[in-house]
């Protein structure tokens, strides 16, 4: 008998082992679309995130619905193009996150990051990201799936980073959707329902998605941001023409990864160094693709950085930066999805009136779907801690 019992666990053992190898193989599901396993979260851990770990990031004590189940997670590269360089094929990456329970059918959620200073600090990373790490323990915890895209260079991509640029952002996103839902109908997942929400510059990307998503005909059952810079010129000629005492020493890479970003993917050479002094450039150029080994020795001064015309706000305005900048923006269309934009009153980054402009144009033009809803007194990273649950709270009404 001991034998036959020692046998047995023997195969167990042996049979673990071998399901624990199968999930670090990549997996095809699609043509292009492939999915590995990452790692698996248990309760502890998640609660861990909500309870300690995100307190420690936001600075903000929160109280958040503990996670119900542990969570397996997924990275996924999947097939897309550069829509504003000739729709040419690339490579992007993404995680999925799902509960690690036996329901079929549960609410999709798609999470759009903020802006990262590290390649890995993006959602398909999720040990190097700790807003991801927030909504995978909020939301897949408790039942959701879960999915990120990267953006065009980051994550696995070889592209040059892609930041504001909004048609391949919307790219990215829908493509990655797509990746998930064929991931999802892999592993026997059924989403019942598709809900959208992101921070900072995941706001912006959040709104230009639902863009996307609602001139195709793909329904959304709502869409809430944090911190959102619905319109990109607005902040940018703030910090250059209205500075706040309270705004953040970081805007400064603000301009140093939209100028360079600008100038690789709309194709207009010479665009970052006619934004950024001669003096700084080079260091500018190596924060944006990630070889800058001292991040601390870039100005935030933006006098000290920025070229001294820009401080005109009509040559500002005027400027084949500034031209493309006032382009960038995701909020001026009919929107017919449930909206909701969260916005801190002391925000470093996001002023009130730009935190409440989609909400106030939309109302302009008659249309009550988009609601803006302060935070109070909080920080960036604040008004992401405090807006977290309230996006639980809503999005599991309207799932009922």
């Amino acid at each position: 008998m001991v034998a036959v019992l020692a046998a047995f666990l023997g195969l167990t053992i042996l049979w673990e082992r071998k399901v624990a190898a199968e999930e670090t193989k990549p997996v095809e599901v699609a043509t292009g679309i492939r999915y590995e396993f990452l790692a698996r979260w248990d309760i502890d851990r998640l609660n861990r995130i909500l309870v300690t770990e995100m307190p420690g990031f936001s600075g903000l004590p929160v109280s958040y619905s503990p996670a119900r189940n542990a969570v397996r997670l997924y990275r996924v590269t999947y097939p897309s193009v550069i829509p504003e360089r000739g729709n040419r094929p690339t490579v992007a990456s993404g995680l999925i996150a799902l509960p690690d329970n036996a329901a079929a059918a549960l609410p999709l959620v798609s999470y759009q990051h903020g802006t990262v200073y590290g390649k890995e600090d993006v959602p398909s990373f999720p040990e190097q990201s700790h807003e991801t790490q927030a909504m995978i323990a909020q939301f897949a915890g408790q039942g959701y799936a879960l999915i990120g895209a990267d953006y065009f260079g980051l994550g696995t991509s070889t592209e040059p980073e892609g930041y504001m640029v909004k048609a391949s952002h919307q790219q990215a996103t829908v493509d990655m959707l797509t990746a998930g839902k064929a991931v999802l109908a892999d592993l026997k997942r059924r989403p019942t329902g598709l809900f959208l929400a992101g921070w900072s510059q995941g706001g912006f990307v959040t709104m230009a998605m639902l863009e996307r998503l609602e001139a195709t005909g793909i329904p959304v059952a709502a869409a809430a941001t944090a911190s959102a810079p619905v319109d990109v010129f607005v902040p940018l000629n703030g910090y250059l023409n209205f500075p706040r005492k309270i705004d953040a020493a970081w805007v400064n890479s603000l301009f140093i990864l939209s100028a360079f970003a600008f100038e690789n993917y709309y194709g207009v050479p010479g665009l970052a160094r006619s934004v950024i002094k001669d003096d700084v450039y080079d260091l500018a150029k190596a924060a944006y693709e990630r070889t800058a080994t001292d991040l601390a020795r870039i100005p935030t001064d933006l006098h000290a950085l920025i070229r001294p015309d820009y401080f005109d706000p009509h040559f500002f305005a005027a400027s084949a930066y500034g031209r493309l900048v006032a382009q960038t923006q995701a909020y001026r269309w009919v929107i017919r999805t449930p909206v909701r934009n969260f916005y801190g009153e002391t925000d470093e980054a996001i002023t009130p009136g730009l935190g409440q402009l989609a909400a106030t144009y939309q109302r302009a033009i008659g249309n009550t779907q988009v609601e803006a809803v302060s935070t109070g007194d909080t920080t960036h990273r604040g008004t992401f801690a405090r807006s977290l649950p309230q996006w639980k709270a809503w999005f599991d009404a309207l799932a009922r």
